[in-house]
């Protein structure tokens, strides 16, 4: 068996990998999927728009919902497709768990927002009263509007490109920020 054989067979799915097999979402696979191993070096493999990514065994989340959507959002980014689906499935108390175990953690927050904005159901926890406010995404990883709007509930600045109704994602990916830096009106005279 070849090296990379045996490494992907001692790991396992993390992130939102991890929670698509736990709840049996139906979604499209998101461009980045995160597994532990359980031994070995960090590894990163990218095949067209796809990244497979490999972590040592120190990288283990946990086994909880919150435990992954923590490790989803800082490795694999933000996808609201499935977390709309996760959290169509998934028991609110384990996220209600997850944040009162840390109110003003920013994973927490932004996770919180999220199932808010994303269900319409809110959860029984008080409005945060003090703390910096975080940016929703990252405008570096991500197009984002300027029209920022700031929830006190969470102490989030909004900064996505729409709402629960329509909100496209779009990350900032290489071609894009090389089509940034082209002089696109000086291309069309």
């Amino acid at each position: 068996m070849a090296n990379k054989d045996l490494e992907a067979t001692s790991s396992r799915p993390a992130g939102y990998g991890a929670l698509i097999a736990r709840y049996g979402l139906e979604t499209i696979e998101n461009w980045h999927k995160s597994s532990v191993a359980t031994s070995g070096t960090h590894r990163v493999d990218s095949l067209g728009d796809t990244v497979d990514e490999i972590y040592p065994a120190k990288y283990w989340p946990g086994d909880s919902l919150g435990d992954h959507l923590e490790f989803a959002l800082k490795y694999d980014g933000t996808n609201l497709g499935i977390l709309a689906s996760l959290f169509g499935v998934a028991e609110a108390d384990e996220l209600l768990q997850y944040v009162q175990s840390k109110p003003t953690g920013k994973y927490a927050r932004r996770l919180w927002f999220l199932y808010e904005m994303l269900t319409g159901q809110r959860i029984p926890l008080d409005d945060l009263k003090q703390g910096k406010y975080i940016d929703l995404l990252d405008p570096n990883q991500y197009y984002t509007t300027n029209a920022i709007r700031q929830v006190r509930r969470h102490r989030v600045n909004d900064n996505l490109l729409g709402d629960h109704r329509f909100c496209p994602m779009i990350r900032r990916t290489e071609a894009l920020r090389a089509f940034e830096d082209t002089d696109l009106p000086k291309c069309c005279k």
